[in-house]
């Protein structure tokens, strides 16, 4: 695996890149990095050049010095796109990447593949949600965040059989949250939940698009994986029982099976 460093706005970017073959970029959640694609990167890299970034304020690349919104975050990828030279590829985002992701291909869809959007939603914030999410970024603000923050990141991303049988990646999903400064913690809670309603445009897009989600989604709830399906006009949508927001890393092998299948044009059903 190659570690490649590229430059937007003055923040660095650090991407993974592995593997040879069919370009795949995969953006991953708020409070995330790269590590969270872990499973799902090794078994799509047997057949495909795989681009995992840690997107901005998260990981290894840069904080920002000032808020942010998720069409950055699609400018990012383009930027990534541009500076590795990516002419096709398919852009799967998972959560706040899916919300990038569905940014990026309205504005380029004709650089897609493919589109798969994971765990994610097209619309706004529940204003319910928003008032939540405030709360929470003036009271990391004002006493840094909390000890509880990072045990319930992870008990809201994976489902309660998911925690039980590896709770190894739930420390390593905790220990993420841990190590990410109060600052880029409230710039990502911000741009979530200042992000723009973008469903009565989903029609516009022609790219072969796949919906994944969870039934025990209590982050993004399935009826959003739904909302986005009826307005897209080529859309797949598959939902797993009992998995909960974390669908890349409950089920990697499903959802790489499925990546796979919308590259062919044939997406597989759920199992």
């Amino acid at each position: 695996m190659t570690e490649r460093w590229i430059t937007r706005a003055n923040l660095r970017l650090c991407v993974d890149d592995v593997g040879a073959g069919p370009v795949v970029l995969l953006a991953h959640g708020m409070w995330c990095d790269a590590g969270m694609f872990a499973q799902l990167r090794a078994e799509l890299a047997r057949d495909h050049r795989v681009l995992v970034p840690d997107l901005r304020g998260h990981g290894r690349s840069d904080v920002p010095p000032s808020p942010w919104s998720i069409a950055d975050l699609a400018d990012d990828l383009f930027a990534i796109a541009e500076q590795l030279s990516l002419q096709k590829f398919i852009l799967a985002g998972f959560s706040m990447g899916g919300m990038a992701a569905v940014h990026f291909a309205i504005r380029h869809g004709d650089r897609l593949n493919g589109l798969a959007l994971i765990g994610t939603s097209a619309a706004s914030e529940e204003f319910v949600r928003i008032a939540e999410i405030k709360a929470l970024a003036k009271l990391i603000e004002i006493a840094g965040p909390p000890k509880f923050l990072a045990h319930e990141a992870a008990r809201n991303a994976f489902s309660p059989g998911f925690r039980k049988r590896d709770p190894g990646e739930v420390t390593r999903w905790e220990s993420v949250v841990r190590a990410m400064p109060a600052p880029a913690l409230v710039q990502a809670l911000r741009a979530v939940a200042r992000r723009p309603s973008l469903l009565e445009q989903l029609g516009e897009l022609q790219t072969p698009t796949l919906i994944v989600s969870g039934t025990a989604d209590k982050v993004l709830r399935p009826r959003w994986s739904a909302a986005m399906h009826r307005r897209l006009p080529h859309s797949r949508l598959v939902c797993y029982p009992g998995v909960g927001h974390a669908v890349p890393t409950e089920r990697p092998m499903d959802v790489a099976a499925l990546i796979r299948g919308l590259e062919s044009g044939t997406p597989p059903s759920a199992s």
